[in-house]
């Protein structure tokens, strides 16, 4: 048995606890929340910190199989500069791609991490994910605007499912990457897999930049020059929306984690949000300000009731693994916006848009959510500083 004190505890499905005590057993599952002022008998043993103690965070989205593009340099701005930029520097040799993953990942449970929403093209992440302690949900996707070969993609994508199944059956899922990246034929073919195999839960990039809007409805723009001078084959689209894209193919009945959002409207979404079962908004704000220089409207989503989560994208557009960092940022961005709103986003709002809600998400007895130290702490402001680091405590 331990336990595990600081100046505040933050539950997160309750207010934050003054001196509280957190009590686990040696797997980590929380026995006791203990309120000090009601009996100080039970206080003796505890491990005191300096700070607050909060739920493990939920990453609900990266991209660790580019974790050796790390500091990334894009010679043209948006999106379509930042895929041509992946696209010309994601090959490297095998033991940098290794080890990068190996040091993402243990930057991910070191600074507080303990679940993971991240994005496979590969089953470069695999060897690795096993050796892990973190929990994962595994997105296989899928992107292809060349019609010609989206059969040969999707056996692709499908064996690469199939690898990832094998030790991950329950938390494993095919996803298309974005309202703008796959041809009809491709988009007709995964839409009949996702409502064949009722695949709960999707994850998208939705709205990242105005150049998926403009090549939608016109076929033109950033995005259509970034195909055309690849030399790839495609038929431009014509009078289309990210919308209109999604509401087309992906099933109504799925748990949808439409990812960035940065020009989306919230009359938009929150059409979406009517549409689809359960609909969780991921933000990755230290991304979109580096790729498009703008960050979504959080505090009107918020306002207007949407469910967010926070997630940090790849090493390719972000400067750590770190969600608390993301947190600061928002802080920053939106200072109306408090601490226990954005740790809810960090950690229970992640926790149910991946069914793990369970385990994981709030300091609950019964739970395993892991216990992170957030220090130097603003107990005035009740919000972390640019000086806060989050540690893992168990």
């Amino acid at each position: 048995m331990k336990r595990f004190g600081a100046n505040y505890i933050f539950p997160v499905c309750g207010p934050p606890i003054r001196n509280g005590i957190v009590e686990t057993n040696d797997t980590g599952e929380i026995l006791r929340i203990i309120e000090p002022d009601s009996d100080f008998r039970e206080i003796h043993s505890t491990q005191f910190f300096n700070g607050v103690i909060v739920p493990g965070f939920i990453n609900a989205h990266c991209h660790l199989e580019l974790s050796h593009l790390k500091g990334l340099k894009a010679k043209k701005p948006g999106i379509a500069g930042f895929i041509e930029a992946v696209t010309d520097q994601r090959e490297s040799n095998q033991e940098h791609i290794s080890k990068s993953i190996a040091d993402a990942i243990n930057q991910a449970y070191t600074s507080g991490t303990v679940a993971v929403a991240d994005i496979c093209n590969s089953a470069s992440t695999l060897p690795h994910k096993q050796k892990s302690d973190l929990y994962f949900h595994n997105f296989i996707e899928f992107f292809g605007i060349n019609p010609d070969v989206a059969e040969k993609t999707f056996s692709h994508g499908l064996s690469v499912y199939n690898d990832f199944t094998k030790y991950y059956p329950e938390s494993t899922s095919l996803t298309p990457h974005s309202t703008y990246s796959l041809s009809e034929k491709l988009w007709g073919i995964i839409s009949g897999h996702l409502n064949k195999k009722g695949e709960k839960i999707v994850s998208i990039h939705y709205g990242e930049s105005r150049a998926e809007y403009e090549f939608l409805a016109t076929g033109n723009g950033p995005l259509f020059h970034r195909y055309k001078n690849s030399n790839i084959p495609f038929i431009a689209p014509s009078g289309k929306s990210p919308f209109s894209v999604i509401t087309g193919y992906i099933p109504k009945q799925a748990q949808a984690l439409l990812v960035h959002n940065t020009f989306a409207t919230p009359d938009e979404l929150l059409s979406l949000n009517r549409w689809f079962h359960s609909l969780t908004l991921v933000t990755c704000p230290e991304s979109n300000l580096l790729i498009e220089n703008a960050i979504p409207p959080l505090d009107k989503f918020e306002l207007n009731g949407l469910n967010i989560a926070i997630g940090t994208d790849s090493l390719a557009s972000v400067s750590s693994l770190s969600i608390l960092n993301q947190i600061l940022i928002i802080q920053k961005q939106f200072p109306s916006v408090d601490f226990h709103t954005t740790l809810k986003w960090a950690t229970i709002n992640g926790a149910k848009a991946l069914n793990i809600d369970n385990m994981y998400g709030t300091l609950e007895v019964g739970k395993k959510p892991g216990l992170v130290l957030v220090d130097h702490f603003d107990f005035t402001k009740m919000r972390p500083t640019e000086k806060s680091v989050a540690k893992r405590l168990i």
